[in-house]
């Protein structure tokens, strides 16, 4: 069965409909791709939030979706950086990326934190103690990290030190999906969501207490939020009932047409 959904992962499909509309995707990836309807409020969102020219950092990439239609829209002159810890994932994103000639994305393969470190990584508990661990160890993830097990260990890095190593351009915009470590991700980017006043968030919540935290955080350097739909789905049905949620925040220097605003505020349960 493995060696069969390897076979397919080099099987190349067009992609349908939405923003990635005849894109090359990988036919192991499942039809939501295929028919581009994967969080397809929320790729529409990003199609007119990125600017031309500007630096966008996706943390929690996945298999690239979000990805390349930020590096269309960037352009020849902006850049993408993409994060992505699991081994399975990052090999579709990097082949999805090489499949549609993308040049201005560079991957990397670490997980987002408060800190630099290293952390087990996948859907299942390292060793029964696990319930122990510090929130950064405890980080469960989609079901693409079940394919690793509890087999990972990965590297952790923070936004702050990279940008300060010059590893890369601080961003004006983030894109951030990181299955539970939300809160950490950006407490280890204070420092830029202090200085940046043109800075953008888009930003998936996985529980209602991180969301919360997570919109304190961001008010307190000054960030408008807009909820979408899917977060008072979650507070009626409990989170469990949508997986995640998402949040949009910005500095006031950002411009962000109406547009945009109603239809991030009107995104739901699948994304």
């Amino acid at each position: 069965m493995s060696s069969l959904k390897e076979l397919f992962g080099f099987v190349r499909l067009r992609i349908r409909g939405g923003p990635n509309k005849g894109r090359w995707w990988s036919a192991t990836s499942g039809s939501r791709y295929l028919r581009g309807d994967f969080v397809r409020g929320k790729a529409s969102c990003l199609e007119r939030l990125v600017q031309p020219g500007e630096v966008v950092w996706d943390i929690g990439a996945h298999r690239g979706f979000t990805v390349l239609v930020e590096s269309r829209v960037v352009g020849p002159h902006g850049r993408v950086f993409a994060f992505e810890p699991n081994p399975e994932s990052r090999r579709l994103l990097e082949r999805h990326l090489r499949w549609n000639h993308v040049s201005n994305a560079t991957v990397f393969p670490w997980a987002m934190g408060k800190s630099d470190g290293t952390t087990p990584f996948g859907w299942e508990r390292r060793n029964p103690d696990a319930a122990t661990l510090p929130a950064l160890e405890k980080r469960s993830s989609s079901l693409a990290c079940h394919l690793g097990g509890e087999g990972h260990v990965v590297e952790v890095r923070h936004v702050d030190g990279l940008i300060a190593r010059g590893v890369a351009p601080a961003p004006t915009m983030l894109k951030i999906d990181v299955e539970g470590a939300d809160l950490d991700v950006l407490e280890g980017a204070s420092g830029l969501l202090a200085r940046e006043p043109r800075l953008a968030i888009v930003l998936a919540t996985h529980n209602a207490a991180l969301h919360d935290a997570c919109c304190a955080r961001l008010r307190r350097d000054g960030f408008e939020i807009i909820e979408a739909a899917n977060v008072a789905t979650g507070r009626r049905d409990g989170w469990a009932a949508i997986g995640d949620a998402d949040l949009l925040a910005f500095k006031p220097a950002r411009p962000v047409p109406e547009l945009v605003k109603s239809a991030f505020a009107a995104i739901s349960i699948h994304g």
